[in-house]
């Protein structure tokens, strides 16, 4: 999914596109599945890239063309991301990171807490000359298993995908001066919980007081 952010007439300033990447979904289907959805864009400097989760637990490490199944040293990572499976596929408030591209370099990545790269849970940015998606995901596919890293990273975003209320927005820098943002819902802020969080914050109270 592509957005145009646009500026009123006589502003001196270039439009910024906001590409949407749905991560742990199927782009030929629409449903919940391999991949990501588109698994291949083309955005310039001053662009960023959404990555929305789907259900499941999934990570956007970069890696390279060569090799797209080995994080790369020092490249983007998004951490692992948690959504229950029983949240809709396109339901609102879903876990999201915001990667701010700084030129026109290809850039490769995959799922790594998925544990799907070899079966196509690859994402090519720019591509270009011999360096193409198909080639991409074929080097993903040939790649031998003890070369893949699988994520053990505990660290994770819950998300109902019902509540509208999310926690603080948080942002990294990588060494390579891409910018990424994070944001997720608070746990007590779904339905579920609300009470349960509500009584345990009273009986802290009451401790205290006596």
């Amino acid at each position: 999914m592509k957005s145009l952010l646009l500026l009123p007439l006589g502003v001196s300033s270039v439009s910024a596109a906001v590409f949407t990447v749905g991560v742990g979904k199927d782009e030929n289907t629409g449903h919940k599945g391999i991949g990501f959805d588109p698994s291949v864009i083309y955005p310039v400097a001053g662009d960023e890239i959404v990555f929305e989760f789907r259900s499941g637990q999934h990570s956007v490490v970069q890696s390279s063309y060569e090799k797209p199944c080995t994080p790369k040293d020092d490249g983007f990572d998004t951490g692992v991301q948690t959504v229950p499976d029983s949240t809709p596929v396109d339901a609102n408030g879903l876990p999201t990171v915001t990667l701010s591209v700084s030129d026109t370099q290809p850039m490769w990545f995959f799922d790594q807490a998925a544990g799907t790269c070899q079966q196509g849970g690859v994402l090519a940015v720019n591509p270009a000359g011999t360096q193409t998606p198909a080639g991409f995901k074929e080097n993903a596919a040939n790649q031998l298993e003890s070369e893949t890293v699988v994520s053990t990273d505990s660290s994770s975003s819950s998300n109902s995908g019902s509540s509208s209320s999310t926690s603080p927005t948080t942002t990294a820098t990588s060494p390579a001066g891409v910018i990424a943002s994070s944001a997720a819902t608070s746990p007590c802020s779904t339905p579920f919980l609300t009470s349960a969080c509500a009584a345990f914050l009273g009986l802290s109270v009451v401790l205290a007081w006596n």
